[in-house]
């Protein structure tokens, strides 16, 4: 089985700003924006509230002339309203991200944990959301995805995903869908975290132990490599990719590689 930690929704250079953690704990990813999308922030809701409104509401400088669509993608979440009664859950990939994945060897079976950049927040006075002050901004793992079918043919794509931007442009490079045999999204948990705490680098990763023994191998790092300190496996991850797969060589590693991320999914 591969793993692949797979780094999504707004950061610094897409969207500019954190995906807020919401006062409930809930994980509440901010799609990227894309004009060639065609789904706008403010057909998508949630609790009764548009994207637009909540994303207006911790930005009110965010600029929707300029980013009045997006790109919502992993399309995982039960609770988001807006997508017609066609939606199905799907991930998509495509050009030079999806030909490393195939060339990773990524399948079926295989599981993607889904990360982004966020910040806790809290109501004001007034019942709006805010950012809390002075809390940091972390890489979390906020969903996950065990990969149960690929579509790679653009018309089935259209067919059976009409609401997914990867069929809005299907004839794109590589291009696919992941449809999940099991899916979910989470909510805060400690555990979720891949930030070490206690430092002001959200790519400076504390992951478990094992992750610094030799048959580990982690793409798209270069020379980074985890190194054990602290009790952690310590990575200071890239600041650039999407898709980061992890293998293990040993039957013992690959065991511990699937019960973290039974641990996680739990």
């Amino acid at each position: 089985m591969n793993v692949i930690l797979s780094r999504k929704g707004m950061d610094s250079r897409s969207g500019g700003i954190p995906s807020p953690i919401l006062p409930d704990g809930t994980l509440l990813s901010f799609p990227i924006p894309d004009g060639t999308s065609g789904k706008p922030y403010a057909d998508l809701t949630y609790k009764g509230q548009s994207l637009k409104e909540i994303i207006r509401q911790v930005s009110p400088r965010f600029d929707f002339v300029k980013n009045e669509t997006c790109h919502l993608d992993p399309d995982i979440y039960n609770g988001l309203g807006g997508r017609g009664s066609s939606w199905k859950p799907a991930y998509g990939q495509c050009d030079a991200s999806a030909t490393h994945l195939d060339k990773m060897g990524v399948g079926i079976g295989d599981v993607f944990l889904f990360y982004g950049m966020y910040r806790q927040t809290e109501y004001r006075d007034d019942g709006t959301l805010q950012y809390t002050r002075g809390a940091p901004i972390l890489h979390i793992i906020y969903g996950y995805m065990k990969v149960g079918e690929i579509l790679r043919d653009p018309l089935e794509i259209k067919a059976r995903c009409p609401q997914h931007p990867h069929a809005y442009n299907a004839e794109r490079g590589n291009n696919r869908l992941y449809i999940p045999d099991a899916y979910g999204t989470f909510r805060y948990d400690d555990k979720l975290v891949l930030t070490k705490r206690g430092q002001d680098s959200r790519r400076l990763w504390a992951l478990p132990p094992f992750f610094a023994e030799n048959g580990i191998s982690i793409s798209w790092q270069g020379d980074n490599r985890p190194v054990l300190k602290d009790g952690y496996a310590e990575l200071n991850s890239v600041c650039r990719g999407q898709e980061f797969v992890i293998t293990a060589s040993t039957a013992e590693l690959q065991q511990k590689l699937m019960d973290w991320v039974e641990y996680v999914i739990a």
